[in-house]
């Protein structure tokens, strides 16, 4: 039986969403016949675009065959046939093993021939080498199928414990249940059986349920059976008078309900017995304020019209009406403008809609109507004349005329649509879309499913950063590193950066910084980060406290020599020494252009800053970075703990890469550390400092208690 929707239809302004929530996605690649600066470079262009990946270099088919043993991998990217490696062989081989793992293959001039054979060898497409953005296209796409694949297989897993469980139940159940396929009953438990004075369930198995009715009610239920099926409606009550085995009546209320048994479409029949099934109060069905349906009957109606809709040829439309002023009203004049506000809506709803549109009051401000038509041009005039009289309207409220700001979403309801949460969520989002627009546009829009990801809103996201920077509208938090088995008297943050939004709130890097490099902005945004790191460092050592600062820095800057003249400049003027400050790069552009990594590293040991290099092992080439650029500090690139918190277990390449590690004498650094657990684990393992949610989020403040933790 089907929940009834838990959304939030309230749009007053949310929290902002936990930081440590919106982590890059876990990624696991096979780069076969690729060298280790392919790989770094693949890998370093996914990092850029909100994914964590994890590479593989193989080059036989027995390197293959190994790796697949290790864990489950996500992608294999490939090359054209080579002397040692054939990508046909090894699609080959993943179909022997029943292996869902997508392939893309990178061809330097690739031709309809080639592309037709490959595919005709489960290759799922034939990219030219080189073009990132294209091949990035495609992994997200065959991660997203993959993902959903896998969702598929764990949900009929759930839905066979499921069907089991509900077996379980069905058969002890006090309620008479029964299944009939074809007017035939091809399950019922023994309650039915009881009810209708038999004592064995083969005495009704497999016969038609027209023999549990009386002989008059006989047409009259068969009738009722096949127009309740073609009738896409998924709940339909009856009353009809029954027969026994021993030929006596009795009146019966029954349910019929679609539903699956056994792999097949059929009817559920239930008889609830012992109890006065006297009609539900048409009142539990209605909004006392309007008079139009509440909720919980909009949702049950909203579910009937999305079934039908996924029979197909049957689209219709919810039309989401937003009052955006009702809580301003009820808080200035009180709740009974609010309620007239609401009337008013109601009564221009009746006026818009026949009954044929079920029409209904989901919360204080927010209305919906189910428009049955599948036009979409139609219901798109409909609404902007609802929209005009919506706001047009003034309610007279003792003598006082309100007026209505009213927003109105368009959500198709298709046979692709999934469920009534995810229409009603569809809903909300465009909604809130609507409430964005300018002043003076109409507040109107049809959901799109691609959002609004054009290159104006990116535009907009460039002026946005370079806004912040000319008047200062970003914000620096700090989050400790805590020592495990690295032992210091000197505190650890690490400086994270923050865009201050409309409403004060901080918005993450990864909702801004992905546009910087477009603008050419990272030379900017990285001296306002340092520069407003030393004065905060300055402040607190003249506080008399002893720490360091970790600062990350972006790989456009390492080739400029103004810069670190600069940070020594800075320095000098704070009276700070240098090496109160850590300067993090990430392996993955290091990967990408180590020499100049190399020569900005030698740079900032002259001037005695310390290095930390961030998202270790990400890369196949982890140790020669190591040893080339030869940093104070590593941190582990997160991917790992995720992995951890998941599984339990440390992966063999981590266990391998902390070894080194502590051979060497390095301090090690474990992020994103959120439960008790991966602590545990960490502490175990015996890695040098962690950083995480579990110890503290970040903060405007240097004031965690490292004495005490």
């Amino acid at each position: 039986m089907s929940g009834k929707p838990s959304i939030d239809l309230a749009h007053s302004p949310k929290n902002p969403t936990n930081e440590s929530s919106a982590q890059r996605q876990n990624i696991y690649i096979l780069f076969a016949e690729f060298t280790n600066s392919e790989t770094s470079a693949a890998i370093s262009y996914l990092r850029n675009h909100q994914f964590a990946p994890h590479g593989k270099n193989i080059a036989t088919l027995e390197q293959l065959l190994a790796a697949l043993t290790e864990r489950s991998w996500d992608i294999i990217i490939c090359k054209s046939q080579q002397s040692s490696f054939d990508p046909y062989a090894m699609t080959k081989q993943l179909r022997l093993l029943e292996k869902d793992i997508p392939v893309l293959q990178l061809i330097d001039d690739p031709d309809q021939g080639i592309s037709t054979q490959a595919l005709l060898n489960d290759i799922q497409a034939i990219l030219p080498t080189n073009d990132y953005p294209l091949l990035l296209l495609h992994i997200q796409r065959e991660y997203s199928h993959l993902e959903r694949r896998r969702q598929l297989r764990l949900i009929q897993l759930q839905l066979s414990e499921n069907q089991k469980r509900c077996r379980v139940l069905m058969d002890q159940s006090t309620m008479a249940i029964c299944f009939i396929y074809n007017q035939n009953m091809i399950y019922l438990n023994d309650t039915f059986c009881k009810l209708f004075g038999y004592q064995l369930q083969d005495q009704l198995l497999n016969k038609s349920i027209l023999n549990c009715v009386a002989f008059q009610e006989k047409k009259g239920l068969s009738k009722l059976i096949s127009s309740f099926v073609d009738s896409g409606q998924t709940k339909q009550p009856y009353q009809l008078l029954a027969r026994r085995a021993d030929n006596s009546n009795f009146t019966a209320h029954i349910a019929l309900q679609q539903t699956h048994f056994n792999d097949m479409e059929c009817i559920e029949i239930t008889i609830e017995n012992n109890r006065n099934l006297s009609k539900q109060s048409k009142f539990d069905e209605l909004d006392p304020i309007t008079g139009l349906y509440n909720l919980e009957y909009f949702s049950d109606a909203l579910e009937n019209s999305l079934r039908h809709a996924q029979q197909g040829g049957n689209d219709c439309q919810l039309i989401f009406i937003d009052v955006l002023n009702i809580p301003i009203i009820r808080s200035q004049l009180g709740t009974e403008a609010s309620k007239t506000l609401a009337r008013d809506t109601a009564d221009i709803l009746n006026i818009f809609f026949v009954k044929a549109h079920i029409k209904a009051r989901l919360s204080e401000q927010i209305f919906a109507v189910i428009y049955s038509d599948p036009n979409i041009k139609k219901t798109l005039d409909i609404a902007n004349s609802l929209y005009s009289r919506l706001g047009n309207h003034g309610s007279n409220y003792r003598g006082q005329l309100i007026q209505m700001a009213p927003a109105i979403a368009l959500v198709p309801i298709t046979d692709t649509a999934t469920s009534v949460n995810q229409i009603l969520e569809r809903g909300q989002q465009t909604i809130l879309q609507c409430a964005k627009l300018t002043v003076g546009e109409p507040k109107i829009l049809t959901f799109d499913i691609n959002g609004n990801q054009d290159d104006t809103d990116r535009q907009q996201s460039v002026d946005q950063i370079t806004s912040a920077i000319i008047y200062n509208n970003l914000r620096l938090l700090f989050q400790p590193l805590v020592p495990l088995v690295f032992n210091s008297e000197l505190q650890h943050y690490e400086v994270l950066l923050r865009m201050i939004g409309p409403e004060n709130q901080s918005i993450p890097p990864a909702q801004f910084l992905a546009n910087v490099k477009h603008a050419n902005l990272n030379e900017r945004m990285d001296r306002w980060v340092i520069t407003q790191s030393i004065q905060h460092l300055r402040h607190e050592l003249d506080k008399n406290k002893q720490l360091k600062l970790f600062i990350s820095v972006t790989d456009t800057i390492w080739e400029h020599e103004a810069l670190l003249l600069w940070i020594a400049e800075t320095l000098r003027k704070s009276r700070i020494q240098a090496d109160h400050l850590v300067i993090q790069i990430s392996e993955t552009e290091s990967a990408n252009s180590l020499s100049s990594a190399k020569h900005f590293v030698d740079g900032l040991r002259k001037l005695n800053c310390l290095i930390c290099l961030k998202h270790y092992g990400s890369t196949q080439d982890s140790k020669n970075i190591l040893k080339t650029l030869d940093p104070d500090y590593i941190k582990f690139d997160a991917s790992f703990i995720h992995e951890l918190s998941e599984s339990n277990n440390f992966n063999n390449s981590f266990e391998d890469l902390l070894g080194d590690l502590n051979s060497l004498g390095k301090i090690s650094i474990a992020t994103q550390v959120e439960t008790p657990k991966v602590m545990n684990l960490l502490w175990k393992s015996g890695v040098g400092m962690v950083q995480g949610y579990y110890l503290q989020a970040p903060d405007e403040n240097m004031d965690y208690d490292f004495i005490g933790n």
